[in-house]
């Protein structure tokens, strides 16, 4: 049976600067995993690719509605999946726990969950941690449009710690040039394994392409190819149950 032809058809891919899965600042595209694994499936299904570069919260409202198709690097919750189809396997597979920032010479101490009450907690908005905390309502939780934007309210002392994932935290402050000597890493941390998706908006209009996308991916997966992709970036290997 042939395979359905999509050749007049266009993925639009949202993309939140998320490095190394996805660069967004200071380029004049896109580039990172996400989009090499996009543009190995967009070259199977002969069909275009619009890549959309957003803020995270931009990038969900964009997928929530329809706008667009496919994004990226999506830690798995209820409320997303309610308008989000996360596409198997997960492609980010990282055992780098959740970490708080303070500066330097603050005296700020966080040894257990409990010593975040009273404190000014940078997130960035529409992101998701770990259940305890994107849940408790009693927490100080300040949302900016992104990562870079919290840690210069954090220097500026208009926060008191900024939450982040270890590895990709480490990441963005060497990439930025942003004075790291000035930020230390708080005792309490939270160890668990990430796993971020591929996601596809249930609101989209292109769902038997969608579909195909999904065949595509798993069958990168099975093959090893899609592990070999993500060894570039020097990231663990794709596991498939």
């Amino acid at each position: 049976m042939a395979a359905p032809s999509f050749a007049s058809s266009r993925l639009v891919v949202a993309v939140d600067h998320a490095p190394p899965y996805s660069y967004t600042q200071g380029e004049t595209r896109p580039r990172g995993l996400l989009i090499d694994i996009m543009m190995r499936i967009s070259k199977q299904l002969n069909v275009s690719l619009q890549l959309i570069p957003c803020p995270i919260s931009r990038c969900v409202q964009l997928i929530k509605s329809g706008q667009a198709d496919i994004g990226g690097a999506f830690i798995k919750t209820l409320e997303r999946q309610r308008d989000m189809a996360f596409l198997e396997p997960a492609y980010m597979v990282l055992n780098s726990p959740f970490v708080f920032y303070a500066q330097t010479e603050s005296k700020t101490v966080v040894n257990k969950f409990d010593d975040l009450y009273g404190k000014r907690i940078g997130i960035v908005r529409g992101a998701a941690h770990f259940a305890r905390f994107d849940n408790d309502q009693k927490l100080m939780k300040i949302a900016v449009q992104s990562e870079k934007v919290a840690m210069d309210l954090l220097l500026k002392g208009r926060l008191d710690v900024v939450i982040a994932v270890e590895q990709t935290a480490d990441h963005s402050l060497s990439v930025l040039n942003q004075p790291s000597h000035r930020l230390k890493k708080l005792t309490y941390r939270h160890d668990e394994p990430i796993l971020g998706y591929a996601v596809a908006s249930k609101r989209s209009e292109k769902q038997k392409l969608i579909e195909q996308v999904q065949v595509a991916l798993l069958d990168l997966a099975k093959s090893g190819e899609l592990s070999q992709i993500v060894d570039l970036y020097d990231l663990p290997p794709v596991v498939v149950k």
